[in-house]
């Protein structure tokens, strides 16, 4: 069904307080869902809600807090609350101290799966701030060559501020992402041939069979080789579980850089500007209409969907509801 903007976010608000969430922090969660849903990923969307209240009403939870600083560089305690609180909270202190300190380095550990990386980052890029988020998550993508899986599907985002067109790049390393299998199972539709294994370790089409066994890295050993400094960068180095069990002591590592530390705004805008539009006049293969800068086209469906609403399951909705 499609469904206004603002009845979409009072359906996912209403849902998470009935889970026993505070309104404030229900706000948060619901916004950083709808963004994805605007945005054209509903991998990332109101399909995780059910996810989100399950694992909310499991586990103890303690404050979100800083427990160890070192110059510019800041640990966070996530206290295993939602990892889309987590990462909210943790960029708004990256930011802030790069606006004051030139940039700032943010370890998160204890905390959950975060959502749509670009979220967070483009928290950053509105406030003239370069941000980058790097997030690791339970076992999905096997290392190259082999059929267990190891490393998280490991996104990596970044976000940079500049005049024209939001620059916005958030990829997961796996060749396919947790969300898109959450989709197709539910869809009932096959993924394609050749990215993913079965719990036995055999080539497989079924995306239930694939959640429960394993993925490809994306680009063979290159989306390996990026998984796996990413599990590095948000585990090990932030106080994070270095593989962690589902939904536990997951870890993000965020840097934040303001442009004036190196040049001034103005002058770092204008460049990345220039960089577009070269980018943008470059000639192009026949059939290619546009050449789009990363996040230009999920701009765009946010335009139209804010203005039209966005189309969501029935059954999904019938279900929080």
């Amino acid at each position: 069904m499609r469904i206004s903007v603002d009845d979409a976010r009072e359906l996912a608000e209403t849902f998470l307080i009935e889970s026993g969430m505070s309104e404030t922090d229900a706000a948060i969660i619901a916004d950083i869902l709808l963004e994805a849903e605007l945005r054209g990923r509903k991998t990332h969307g109101f399909i995780r809600l059910t996810g989100i209240k399950s694992r909310y009403e499991q586990g103890e939870r303690t404050e979100i807090r800083i427990d160890k600083e070192e110059r510019q560089c800041v640990r966070i305690d996530g206290g295993n609350q939602p990892g889309y609180l987590v990462a909210y909270r943790a960029m708004e202190i990256a930011i802030e101290s790069a606006k004051q300190n030139g940039a700032s380095i943010v370890g998160v550990y204890n905390t959950s799966h975060c959502g749509m990386a670009g979220y967070y980052v483009d928290m950053a890029r509105k406030a003239d701030i370069v941000g980058l988020l790097f997030a690791d998550c339970l076992p999905r993508i096997t290392p190259e060559g082999g059929t267990e899986a190891i490393l998280g599907t490991n996104p990596i985002a970044v976000g940079i501020p500049s005049n024209t067109v939001p620059i916005l790049f958030d990829m997961s390393t796996a060749a396919i992402t947790n969300g898109d299998l959450l989709v197709a199972t539910r869809a009932g539709v096959p993924i394609a041939e050749g990215i993913a294994f079965s719990p036995e370790g055999e080539p497989t089409t079924e995306a239930d069979a694939a959640l429960k066994g394993s993925v490809r890295p994306f680009g063979g050993h290159k989306g390996f080789g990026l998984a796996l400094i990413t599990q590095i960068l948000a585990g090990a180095l932030v106080n994070a579980a270095t593989i962690p069990p589902p939904g536990s002591n997951y870890g993000l590592l965020i840097i934040a850089i303001d442009p004036t530390s190196f040049v001034p705004l103005t002058q770092f805008k204008t460049e990345v500007d220039t960089l577009v539009a070269r980018v943008k006049e470059n000639r192009r293969e026949t059939g290619v209409t546009e050449i789009l800068i990363p996040g230009e086209r999920a701009y765009r469906q946010r335009e139209t969907h804010l203005t039209d609403g966005i189309l969501l399951d029935d059954t999904l909705v019938d279900q929080l509801t």
